[in-house]
């Protein structure tokens, strides 16, 4: 017994120390990117002289801070373990379990108890987005929707965008400039609708959690956090695909943990994988990288429920259906133009273009490969946590016909500049690791452009109310937050990305392995996140909104 806690002791300090160094890294790499904009730079102090000394450095703060966060884990699931226990016993006896006082406060009124947990919920998350909408009606006209709608109403059909929010943006807008609506209107009707479906996702959530016994803390906790935590309300108004795809992405999830904690009951019979097809296939609709996200999957998937291997195959092969037929027929019928491939190219850019603005070893005869593609005035637009600049310039028809001649030539440009390369992809991603960049914001703006085009949208921002327009102000445009210790890293990206890391390594500490599926999903969407040409909050949110279940992930201890 004595060498088994020994062990264990053993393991759980080898843990914190590897969970040490790895948060190390990503602070002291974040830090070092965000002020010098490079790894590299030398300091006169010898004990920051490298970046290796700086990691090396934080490396006991680190080790400590994972280790408390394991004992915590390890605490709370140990007290879940004896409250259920106590449950049993109790019940046993015919007693009833007092509410507490916490739960008791967020009770809804009597008035409301027959009516279905989930509608109760439901109605409780949108009227938490209100406050967003009011401060900034009609919403967050912002981001791509402005030249979704422009670009289709003046004939040009695309799937840069996805068709499906394309196509629904584009109905609302129809259907209230035929009744003689202000657009503004047809703004305010689609923010709704998104406030709709993302209170109905954040529901299911809530009722998830509950069905599957989730501690009460862990329950009352999410409630809080999504009424309460401000980017909830922002995104819910904010007209881009990014908040109904990041909402599909959470149900996604809660489908691979049914799967792969209950099969059997998962898989008896058709209903649930035919569900499962419906959101994933809902996934791909939305965003371009859904498809890969949820298919690299699969392998993963089938190794682990071999069983089902059958109905598994079926799933994978009907989105495989899905995503032929959208980029192929479909797209054929009602003459949309594809998607130009270059927007799968950031990295390249961003890598090439920074070792030709930082004066890389880039030899003559490398330069004609690269010169018909991105020449030297292109490169030169380089911006260091955006590819746009230089994307929007790059000639993805020359690319193509001598792709493979081009991929030989950034691999051996990158060989001999791997420190240039390495720099280049952490500017561009710094924003999705590190929880104290600067720079991250979400604009509580509205977008106007093309102004004299009538086929564009014309929405102009006519706050409700001032102090609700100057707080939200104040979060996303302004980013006060950042002022505000503690605050700033809850209100960033990069901490709920440091929460996924701490949560994998938690379930590897634990040998619970079988569950590391169950946020393979986040770990695959991050993973094509990182290939795209910015660092953005909305990007990011899939992480935020999946926070639940991530703690809930931690505290579910494996049967």
């Amino acid at each position: 017994m004595t060498d088994k806690l020994h062990g264990k002791n053993l393991r759980i300090w080898i843990f914190a120390l590897l969970g040490g160094i790895v948060f190390a890294a990503f602070d002291r790499c974040g830090y070092m990117i965000q002020h010098y904009g490079t790894l590299w730079a030398i300091s006169e102090n010898p004990l920051h002289k490298t970046i290796f000394h700086r990691i090396l450095i934080r490396v006991p703060l680190f080790t400590a801070g994972v280790l408390i966060s394991f004992l915590l884990l390890n605490w709370l699931r140990g007290r879940s373990t004896d409250s259920g226990a106590g449950l049993s016993k109790r019940e046993s006896q015919g007693s009833t379990v007092p509410q507490t006082a916490m739960a008791k406060s967020l009770a809804l009124c009597s008035a409301t108890q027959n009516i279905p947990a989930f509608i109760k919920y439901w109605l409780l998350y949108f009227i938490s987005f209100l406050p967003a909408f009011l401060g900034g009606y009609p919403g967050l006209f912002a981001a791509d929707a402005p030249n979704q709608i422009g670009w289709t109403f003046s004939g040009w059909l695309t799937a840069h965008h996805p068709l499906l929010h394309t196509g629904i943006l584009c109905g609302i807008f129809s259907m209230t400039r035929a009744f003689g609506w202000s657009d503004n209107t047809a703004a305010a009707l689609c923010n709704v609708l998104q406030m709709i479906i993302l209170a109905g996702i954040f529901a299911w959530i809530s009722c998830f959690l509950k069905r599957k016994q989730a501690p009460q803390w862990l329950r009352i906790g999410t409630v809080l956090f999504f009424c309460l935590f401000p980017f909830h309300g922002m995104m819910a108004v904010y007209t881009t695909k990014d908040t109904v795809f990041s909402g599909v992405l959470v149900l996604c999830l809660l489908q691979v943990i049914c799967m792969c904690s209950t099969p059997e009951e998962y898989f008896k019979g058709w209903r649930h994988t035919i569900f499962a097809g419906i959101t994933f296939s809902l996934l791909l609709l939305l965003r371009n990288n859904g498809f890969h996200t949820m298919l690299a999957c699969v392998p993963f998937l089938l190794i682990y429920l071999w069983k089902y291997r059958k109905k598994l195959l079926v799933l994978a092969l009907g989105l495989v259906l899905v995503y032929g037929v959208y980029n192929g027929p479909f797209l054929n019928v009602i003459g949309a133009e594809p998607g130009n491939a270059r927007e799968m190219y950031n990295i390249v850019i961003q890598t090439l273009s920074r070792t030709y603005v930082a004066g890389g070893d880039i030899r003559p005869e490398e330069m004609g490969v690269i010169r018909p593609v991105m020449d030297e005035e292109t490169m030169a637009l380089y911006t260091p946590n955006l590819s746009d600049p230089v994307k929007n310039q790059f000639h993805t028809d020359a690319f193509e016909e001598e792709k493979a001649e081009f991929l030989k030539t950034w691999f051996q440009v990158g060989w001999r500049n791997k420190k240039i390369y390495i720099d280049a992809f952490l500017n561009t991603t710094l924003g999705f690791w590190y929880p104290d960049v600067e720079d991250e914001y979400l604009e509580f703006v509205c977008f106007d452009i093309q102004k004299d085009d009538p086929h564009y949208p014309h929405v102009q921002m006519e706050a409700k109310s001032e102090w609700l327009n100057r707080y939200y102000t104040a979060i996303g445009t302004d980013a006060s937050f950042r002022q505000i210790p503690i605050v700033r890293e809850l209100l960033s990206m990069g901490f709920y990305f440091w929460l996924l890391v701490l949560a994998s390594l938690y379930l590897i500490y634990q040998k619970e392995y079988g569950k590391l599926l169950w946020v393979l999903p986040l770990w695959m969407y991050l993973g094509t996140s990182l290939l795209g040409p910015a660092a953005l909050l909305r990007y990011g949110y899939p992480l935020m909104a999946a926070c639940p279940i991530l703690l809930f992930t931690m505290w579910k201890k494996e049967a």
